[in-house]
């Protein structure tokens, strides 16, 4: 059936979608069209004015989030940023604000470690550093993703990312020579002996810094990326995982314990313990279905350092009051 293109269609999608906190992915099965044609309906409801958004960007307002936040999670710092009226905006505005904090806090003959992942790109594109360190060395803490599916649904690849980021800053870079995830242990286990990708491995016990985005809780959301790995069968099985905090495709409870997963032994990536040792790891956040993530991995220990929307923040807050109610 063809799609209505009329502004009451229109409005119906920006509700569900503003209000009723309906993913695209869920509107577009409601309505029968791709999810690339809701974003593109959000953003045509923006240039016709139904809807129109007023942000309160207030500086106190958000330190006072930052404060509470603070003081409710074992973090040394929380930095909030404006969410931006689309989910690109947001991340954006969060990868703005961790390349603002790269450029400021780096410093000559720091080795300092990247992961993959959206938020992660808009780091990249908007790093932009004054001058360039001496002696710096930036790594690639999680193997490849370079697969067609993958890269046309718009992830880069982590050593894209690393190899931008160190050309900006003047750095060397050390890659992942590794896929992400692999079909079976025995095969992770003999690629972490090869000398090449245990030689890049050494670095990851010398990190001066980590960045690093954390996984969404809802199955709606991870498993498009996931499904360019697994067979339908491992993706039914992981759909059963949702609700739970993810980082590094490491499934933890909401007090930051790890849970075994489907994935488990499967990923080439930094060990949760290794983060523990980097002395800041910083993770980005801006959407609310990280709430759970960003919890679990606060308690676990795993960062100290988040640079997040005001939505992710709220979310996350709401959550420990309600937590705390019961």
């Amino acid at each position: 059936m063809k799609f209505d293109e009329t502004r009451e269609t229109y409005g119906k999608i920006a509700t569900l979608y503003y209000m009723g906190e309906q993913s695209q992915e869920e509107i577009a099965r409601m309505f029968n069209i791709s999810r690339f044609k809701v974003s593109r309906v959000l953003k045509r409801c923006r240039e016709l004015n139904i809807v129109e958004f007023r942000i309160n960007n207030r500086p106190h307002y958000y330190k006072s989030l930052e404060t509470r936040i603070e003081a409710l999670l074992p973090v040394k710092k929380c930095m909030v940023v404006n969410p931006g009226s689309t989910a690109s905006e947001s991340k954006t505005n969060v990868g703005k604000a961790a390349a603002k904090y790269l450029a400021d806090t780096l410093q000559d003959d720091m080795m300092v470690g990247f992961d993959w992942g959206t938020t992660l790109q808009t780091m990249m594109r908007e790093f932009s550093p004054t001058y360039k360190r001496r002696g710096c060395l930036f790594v690639q803490i999680s193997g490849s993703i370079a697969s067609q599916s993958a890269m046309g649904a718009g992830y880069k690849a982590g050593h894209d990312i690393v190899e931008n980021l160190a050309a900006k800053a003047g750095a060397d870079w050390s890659l992942f020579p590794a896929p992400y995830i692999v079909k079976e242990k025995a095969l992770r286990d003999m690629l972490l002996e090869e000398k090449t990708i245990k030689s890049h491995i050494s670095n990851f016990d010398k990190l001066n810094m980590a960045f690093l985005g954390v996984g969404s809780c809802r199955s709606e959301i991870y498993l498009p990326f996931y499904r360019t790995f697994l067979s339908s069968g491992e993706c039914e099985q992981l759909k059963k995982e949702a609700g739970m905090g993810e980082m590094l495709s490491c499934k933890l409870d909401i007090d930051g314990n790890v849970q075994r997963s489907l994935l488990t032994d499967r990923v080439l990536t930094i060990g949760l313990e290794t983060l523990k040792g980097i002395p800041e790891v910083v993770v980005l956040a801006a959407g609310r279905d990280k709430t759970q993530s960003l919890i679990a991995g606060a308690r676990g220990g795993y960062f100290k350092t988040m640079i997040i929307t005001e939505i992710a923040a709220l979310s996350v807050l709401e959550f420990l009051d309600r937590s705390s109610n019961h």
